[in-house]
């Protein structure tokens, strides 16, 4: 090696050294956890009625939009006639939310007061449909997609 190249080398390895060696890794960052707002989106689907009504339907269509907050959503059950708003009493992040139901529209076809309940399934794309009301009981699968 002649003497240039030594010296370069020499002086290249007293650079790194001053400088500390290699630049010390960075810092973890902490990501904090997001909420999972297991419910809110566009939803569509059929339940099975259950009604001691004189000539209830035996089953009913059900669409809903929901959106995250206390007034969380409007329904329309098509073979009924009748639509509404829901009221969330419980939390988006939660397993199963609990729905007081508002009907707006065909009130003489669905008593109001109506409790819904609606629960998370193995599939995020499906929610498990529940309806109680006077009388009346309904259960579902509904399916998030465009209305």
């Amino acid at each position: 090696m002649n003497r240039l190249s030594l010296v370069c080398v020499l002086s290249c390895l007293a650079l790194c050294a001053a400088c500390g060696g290699s630049p010390p890794p960075p810092a973890p960052v902490a990501v904090a956890p997001v909420a999972t707002d297991n419910f809110s989106g566009h939803w569509r689907g059929l339940a099975d009625v259950t009604s001691a009504l004189p000539n209830a339907p035996t089953q009913m269509d059900v669409s809903t939009t929901i959106v995250n907050g206390t007034q969380c959503g409007s329904f329309e059950y098509g073979a009924i006639a009748c639509s509404g708003v829901w009221t969330c009493n419980s939390s988006f992040n939660a397993p199963t939310m609990e729905i007081s139901e508002t009907v707006r529209y065909g009130d003489e076809r669905c008593p109001t007061g109506a409790r819904v309940e609606l629960r998370q399934t193995n599939d995020p794309n499906q929610l498990q449909f529940i309806y109680q009301s006077a009388g009346i009981s309904a259960t579902g699968t509904l399916s998030r997609g465009d209305m």
